[in-house]
C-alpha cells in the first residue's frame, strides 16, 4: 500500500486557503472563523470516507474508523490545524491530512485494520491567542488545561465567548479525558521544525524525545540615575550587567551541554526606560531546553554562577525565579521501534533524532504509548509564510506513517507505556 502524496498536498493547499489573507499572510488562529472553517473542511473529508466525526468536550474534532474488532483499543493519529500569527501550511496541518490519508488509503485498497483508527485534529496546540497552548491535548490526558471563561485573549476577549465557536465550554473541557486502556497508541507525523534533516539532506527524523523545558523570570537591580551626569565609574547599570550575563549564555551552554541543548532570552525589560536614565532594573526571560532533566539542572548551576559572578562585579543585586518546567517527554520504545522499521520496510533514509519544538505528543507520552515521525523544513524555517516542505519529502513522511500504523496494528497482546 502507498499513500497519494498529490492528494496529500492538495489537501494542504485547500486548507492553507483558509486562513490566506489578500495581503500574503496567513492565520488560522484557535477558535477563529478562519480555524473553524479549515475544520468543517477536514471533517467533510473524512465523513466522504464513512468515518464518523465528533467533537469531544475539549473541542478535538475526532474522526473514527471502525477495525476488525471494535473492542480492541484504537490507534490514534493526527495534530493540530491552528496556526501562529503569520504561519505556515504544514505545520501540525501535515499530521492532520497524512492521518486521514492513511485512513483513506485502506479504504481505497479494501483493507481494514484490526484496530480501529482514530484521527484527531486537536484544539488550539499553539496557543499564542491565550498565552497557554497544547489544550486540547492537555485535556484528552487528564491534565487541567487550566483555563477560565473570564481570561481575555490578546484581543480582548473573554475565553468562555470565544470558545462558544467550537460549541464547548470550560467547565467541560476535563470530561474530554480519554481512558489510557481505550488507545493502543498515538502517531504524530510532523515537520521538523529545525535544520537538522535538511542540513544533512535526511528523508525522515524517528523522534526519540521531546526536549524538557525550564523557565525563569531574571531581574537585575542596580541604580536608576542621570545618564548625562553619572561617571561610568560611579554607575550601577543595571542593564549593562544583564546584557554581559546574556553574552555568556552560548557558551556556557556549549561548554556544559551537547549540540541538542539550548538557552534562549526572548524577553527584555528596562526601567525606569527612558533615553537619558540609567537602567535601575532589568528584567528578562530565561529558557533552557534539553533532553536530559539532569542536565537542564547543571546548565542552570552554571548559569545562576555566571549571574552571581557578573553582578558581583557590577555592584548590582539580582532574582532569578522559576517559573513554569516541563519533564523531558521520550517517545515510547515500542512505538519508535515500529516507525523505524516502517522506515527501513521502504528504504528510505532516515535519522535518529530529538524535538526541540512543543507538539501535542510531549503531552500525550504522560499517558498513551506515544510516537513522531519528522520531515524535513526547507533551511529549519517554520512558524512563517516561508514554511516550505518538499512533496518528495511529504509523500515519505505519510508512506511512514502508514507502515507504523500496519505495524503496531499488527502486534498482539498489551502493549504498556
Amino acid at each position: 500500500m502507498k499513500v497519494s502524496g498529490k492528494r496529500v498536498v492538495s489537501r494542504l493547499e485547500e486548507i492553507y486557503q483558509c486562513g490566506k489573507k489578500e495581503d500574503g499572510t496567513f492565520t488560522r488562529m484557535a477558535f477563529s472563523a478562519e480555524d473553524v472553517k479549515g475544520r468543517k473542511l477536514f471533517a467533510s473529508w473524512a465523513e466522504k470516507l464513512g468515518m464518523v466525526c465528533r467533537m469531544d468536550e475539549a473541542g478535538n474534532l475526532i474522526a473514527r474508523m471502525d477495525g476488525q474488532d471494535n473492542s480492541l483499543p484504537a490507534i490514534l493519529m493526527g495534530s493540530h490545524l491552528d496556526t501562529v500569527p503569520d504561519g505556515g501550511r504544514y505545520d501540525g496541518v501535515l499530521g492532520c491530512v497524512g492521518a486521514l490519508e492513511v485512513c483513506e488509503t485502506f479504504r481505497e485498497e479494501g483493507y481494514t485494520p484490526k484496530h480501529p483508527v482514530e484521527v484527531i485534529v486537536f484544539t488550539d496546540e499553539e496557543g499564542f491567542r491565550f498565552g497557554k497552548g497544547l489544550t486540547g491535548s492537555s485535556a484528552i490526558c487528564g491534565q487541567d488545561p487550566d483555563v477560565s471563561d473570564s481570561e481575555l485573549d490578546i484581543y480582548g476577549e473573554e475565553r468562555g465567548k470565544v470558545m462558544q465557536s467550537y460549541g464547548i465550554t470550560c467547565g467541560d473541557m476535563l470530561k474530554a479525558a480519554r481512558d489510557p486502556s481505550s488507545v493502543h497508541c498515538f502517531i504524530e507525523l510532523h515537520v521538523e521544525q529545525g535544520a537538522r534533516l535538511y542540513k544533512t539532506n535526511t528523508s525522515v527524523g524517528v523522534v526519540s524525545s521531546i526536549a524538557g523545558v525550564n523557565r525563569y523570570d531574571v531581574t537585575v537591580t542596580g541604580e536608576a540615575n542621570h545618564a548625562g551626569s553619572t561617571a561610568m565609574a560611579d554607575r550601577r547599570d543595571a542593564l549593562v550587567a544583564a546584557a554581559g550575563f546574556i553574552n555568556k549564555i552560548p557558551e556556557i551552554t556549549a561548554a556544559h551541554g551537547n549540540e541538542f541543548t539550548v538557552a534562549t532570552v526572548g524577553t527584555i525589560k528596562v526601567t525606569p526606560h527612558s533615553v537619558n536614565v540609567i537602567p535601575g532594573t532589568c528584567t528578562f526571560s530565561l529558557e533552557i531546553r534539553d533532553q536530559d532533566a539532569a542536565l537542564m539542572t547543571l546548565i542552570e548551576e552554571k548559569l545562576r554562577e555566571e549571574l552571581k559572578s557578573v553582578c558581583g562585579r557590577y555592584g548590582v543585586t539580582y532574582t532569578f525565579e522559576p517559573t513554569s518546567y516541563h519533564d523531558p517527554a521520550p517517545m515510547t520504545e515500542w512505538v519508535k521501534d515500529s516507525v523505524e522499521q516502517a522506515v527501513k520496510e521502504l528504504g528510505i533514509d532516515y535519522t535518529t533524532i530529538p524535538s526541540g519544538a512543543f507538539h501535542d505528543s510531549l503531552i500525550m507520552t504522560s499517558v498513551f504509548p506515544t510516537g513522531m515521525i519528522f520531515v524535513p523544513s526547507e533551511k529549519g524555517i517554520s512558524h512563517s509564510r516561508y514554511e516550505f516542505t518538499e512533496d518528495a519529502d511529504i509523500e515519505n513522511g505519510c508512506n511512514v506513517l502508514l507502515g507504523t500504523v500496519l505495524n503496531v496494528d499488527n502486534m498482539t497482546g498489551s502493549c504498556s507505556k
